[in-house]
């Protein structure tokens, strides 16, 4: 059993105790950094500071009208004789736009048997009119795709011997004959210049379809044209005339 204290060890004990609770007094506490005080223990309501505070946005009225634009182009055709006014939307295919000239146009014929050219180049059903930067105004033209089939192929058969064996055919090819006529000698840099510019070629692929009213006549009086020049052209240089006119060597 403790003896209980007394005298001056009584006054000894309380004078430590006084010391040690004034020591602990002056200690500051410190935290962990994932420290976090129990919910009990967290104020009810965050201190504020008087700051002045902006007043919210307003709100702003948002056009919910579609994203894309919308079109006038003026479609023609020589052969039906056709003028018609449609409204497309940019983001349309150029198939779109064959089927809304059936639709303003009864007398247009079926989509499958139309082509559709913008200042001489050939349209891709596939492709938007955004693709090709129409504007709104522009004219395109129209063509009639011809129904029947193509004409035949020449071939050349030539024959060894009567008891050889049959003769070997070659299709005849445009580009394999030679030019026709004589061939005038122009050596201008400004000559070369011009009709190595597939702008020019453009423009006289746009003149041969406005003159006929099928597809591929326009483009054998197109590739007659080239043909007389190509002599004076590289073989670079056809090959892009050719592909931004969209017309292809038989």
């Amino acid at each position: 059993m403790d003896t209980p204290l007394s005298g001056d060890k009584l006054n000894e004990e309380r004078a430590f105790v006084k010391r040690y609770t004034e020591g602990l007094a002056d200690t500051k506490v410190e935290y962990p950094a994932d420290y976090s005080a129990p919910l009990e223990d967290r104020p009810r309501k965050v201190a504020t500071v008087n700051v002045p505070v902006a007043e919210p946005p307003t709100l702003m009225e948002v056009d919910s009208g579609p994203s894309h634009d919308t079109i006038t182009l003026t479609v023609k055709s020589l052969k039906p004789s056709l003028s018609v006014n449609v409204k497309a939307q940019t983001t349309d295919t150029i198939s779109d736009l064959k089927s809304l000239v059936c639709k303003a146009a009864p007398t247009a014929p079926p989509p499958d048997q139309q082509r559709l050219l913008l200042k001489g180049k050939a349209l891709v059903d596939t492709k938007l009119l955004k693709e090709y930067d129409i504007q709104d105004g522009a004219v395109v033209h129209l063509l009639l795709k011809p129904a029947g089939p193509p004409p035949p192929t020449l071939t050349i058969t030539t024959s060894m011997a009567d008891d050889s064996s049959p003769g070997t055919s070659r299709p005849l090819q445009v580009s394999d004959a030679p030019p026709l006529g004589p061939q005038a000698e122009v050596s201008s840099s400004t000559f070369h210049r011009t009709v190595s510019d597939p702008t020019f070629w453009q423009k006289i692929h746009a003149l041969c379809v406005s003159e006929f009213a099928y597809e591929d006549e326009g483009d054998a009086c197109w590739e007659l044209f080239l043909l007389s020049v190509k002599g004076k052209l590289s073989a670079g240089e056809a090959a892009k005339i050719r592909d931004v006119v969209g017309v292809r060597g038989e």
